[in-house]
C-alpha cells in the first residue's frame, strides 16, 4: 500500500480528490489519499505511513520543517502558485504590480528554504492587461488545477521521483513583509501609482492600502468586496 499525503485547505478538497480520481488503476497498486490541513495532523499522518509515501502540498500556508521533510524517503513536492521568477508569498501580487505581461504556476520539490527545490514542471500564460488580483487568481488556481491533474499519474506513483525540467528559481523570495510595505501609501503618492497598487493588492476581505497621515493610519474602504480567491472562488467578507 503507498499512501499520498496531501497538504492543502479544506476548500480545495474537492478539486484534489477530482483531480487523482482514477489513476489508481492506471498504476496497478493500490494509492491511499490522506489530506491534512495542519502540521500537527501532517505530522499525525506520517507517524502512521509505510516508507511508500509522498507529501504533496497544494494551496497550503504550512512551511514543512526540514526534520518532517527528512522522514520521508523520497522527494515531497509542492505547487507554487507563480512561475520561477516570483518565489515566495503573494506572486501575482507583485507580478501585476511589476507589470509583467506572463505568469505561470510551479510544480517544484520542497526544501526546508522555501521555493527554493528542484523544478518538475512550470505551466505558463500570458496576463491579460484588463486583469485584476481576483483575474490573475483565478486564472492562477484553473492552471494549477490543470497542471495537478496532468501530473497525477507521475505524483501518485510513490516509487519514483519525477524528472527535474531545466528551470531555476529567480528573483527576490518575496515575504509578508514586502506585502505588507505594498500596501502602505507613500504620502506622495501619485494617482497612477496608486491605480498600479490598487490593481496589484485588490480589496480585501484580508488586507487593503493604508495611508498614514497626522499619526493616524486610514483603511481604503474597499467599493467591492471579495478580491480574494479561495478554492477557484471569490471569497466574500
Amino acid at each position: 500500500m503507498a499512501r499520498l499525503i496531501l497538504l492543502t485547505q479544506n476548500e480545495f478538497f474537492g478539486a484534489i480528490t477530482r483531480g487523482f480520481r482514477g489513476v489508481t488503476p492506471q498504476l496497478g497498486m493500490a494509492v491511499d489519499m490522506t489530506m491534512v490541513v495542519t502540521l500537527s495532523e501532517l505530522e499525525s499522518a506520517l507517524a502512521n505511513s509505510p516508507k511508500t509515501t509522498r507529501l504533496i502540498s497544494f494551496g497550503s500556508g504550512v512551511v514543512v520543517p526540514g526534520a518532517v521533510l527528512a522522514r520521508l524517503a523520497g522527494p515531497a513536492y509542492n505547487f507554487h502558485p507563480g512561475p520561477p521568477a516570483y518565489p515566495g508569498i503573494f506572486p501575482s501580487v507583485f507580478a501585476l504590480y511589476d507589470g509583467a505581461a506572463r505568469f505561470g504556476v510551479t510544480l517544484h520539490e520542497m526544501r526546508p528554504e522555501v521555493d527554493s527545490g528542484p523544478i518538475a514542471a512550470v505551466d505558463d500564460f500570458a496576463i491579460d492587461a484588463a486583469w485584476d488580483r481576483l483575474a490573475l487568481d483565478s486564472a492562477i488556481f484553473t492552471a494549477l488545477i490543470g497542471l495537478m491533474e496532468r501530473l497525477a499519474p507521475q505524483l501518485a506513483d510513490v516509487t519514483r521521483p519525477l524528472s527535474i525540467i531545466d528551470r531555476t528559481w529567480q528573483g527576490r523570495r518575496r515575504s509578508r513583509k514586502d506585502f505588507d510595505a505594498l500596501c502602505r501609501l507613500p504620502e506622495d503618492t501619485t494617482p497612477a501609482e496608486f491605480a498600479r497598487r490598487l490593481r496589484a493588492v485588490g480589496e480585501g476581505p484580508e488586507h487593503a492600502l493604508t495611508l498614514t497621515r497626522f499619526g493616524r493610519s486610514f483603511r481604503l474602504e474597499p467599493e467591492k468586496v471579495g478580491n480574494v480567491v479561495r478554492g477557484g472562488q471569490p471569497v466574500k467578507a
